[in-house]
């Protein structure tokens, strides 16, 4: 997972409208139960993950949100998230509500789940990049520091200089900065026609999911200004210097960067974009 100074709630991937068969109870075995937990039928699925999509219709365990009280029978809205996975499913309830007139337009749009999933992360993703820009990788560098870190160590290796102690990582996420030529801006305003975009290069299991750029790669870039407390606080860990220049981006999620063939769900959500948040 990307290392990141900011605590992020935790969001649901598997909304659905379910109505309550069961309290005190699961629907598979090795599920721990007590009084938050209960067999649901999954009456109809509103946005999931592919795994979880295909449940529509068949008792699942849920393991409720809060203490409100319910009752078998009644029929809930729940926000949840894979729990336990077996020979059926348990998820845990971020809140669940009675079904009101207010739910009317969701319940009915229709469509398919796991696509209205992806919308949704998109959107909240474009919402949350401080600029959008499409172009093309001219070029895959070292960061600046992480060349300097390298003279040092060949100074040691010669005997130049003496060796100092230092921590190192098996999560060591080998940062490489990309310079992107850019075409269009779709969201904020850059004052040079290049954007440079710190992304990591290693395969580790907390790095893997991150875009891994190659000069020539053309699409849309999402990307996120390095925080000026992230800088202080865990620049030296994360290889961001401190005094990085502002328009010093990071690449960390798979959402950051879509070829231009995976771009147009994007390219239309900025299109319906009111002006005043392109200023």
């Amino acid at each position: 997972m990307p290392v990141s100074s900011r605590k992020q709630a935790p969001q649901a991937n598997f909304i659905f409208q379910g109505t309550i068969q069961k309290l005190k109870a699961a629907a598979m075995e090795n599920v721990p139960v007590d009084d938050r937990t209960a067999v649901v039928r999954v009456d109809q699925i509103i946005e999931a993950p592919q795994a979880m999509a295909g449940y529509e219709g068949q008792n699942i365990t849920v393991r409720l949100a809060g203490r409100q009280k319910v009752k078998e029978g009644q029929q809930l809205l729940f926000h949840a998230q894979g729990w336990i996975f077996g020979d059926g499913i348990a998820v845990q309830a971020l809140s669940q509500e009675p079904i009101k007139p207010t739910h009317t337009a969701l319940l009915s749009r229709g469509g398919n789940p796991v696509e209205h999933k992806q919308h949704r992360e998109l959107r909240q993703h474009l919402d949350s990049a401080d600029v959008v820009v499409s172009g093309v990788v001219a070029s895959v560098r070292l960061p600046a520091d992480a060349q300097e870190g390298q003279g040092r160590r060949a100074l040691q290796d010669t005997g130049a200089e003496p060796p100092r102690p230092g921590r190192i990582s098996e999560h060591d996420p080998r940062w490489r900065e990309a310079v992107i030529n850019v075409a269009d801006v779709h969201k904020g305003t850059l004052a040079k026609k290049q954007i440079v975009v710190r992304f990591p290069a290693s395969q580790d299991v907390r790095w893997y999911n991150a875009p891994k750029f190659q000069p020539g790669q053309r699409g849309l870039f999402m990307l996120h200004k390095a925080k000026a407390d992230e800088k202080a606080a865990g620049g030296a860990r994360r290889g961001i210097a401190e005094d990085a220049e502002p328009e010093v981006y990071t690449a960390l999620h798979p959402n950051d960067y879509l070829p231009f063939d995976q771009a147009e769900g994007i390219k239309a959500l900025i299109e319906a974009e009111p002006k005043k948040k392109n200023k």
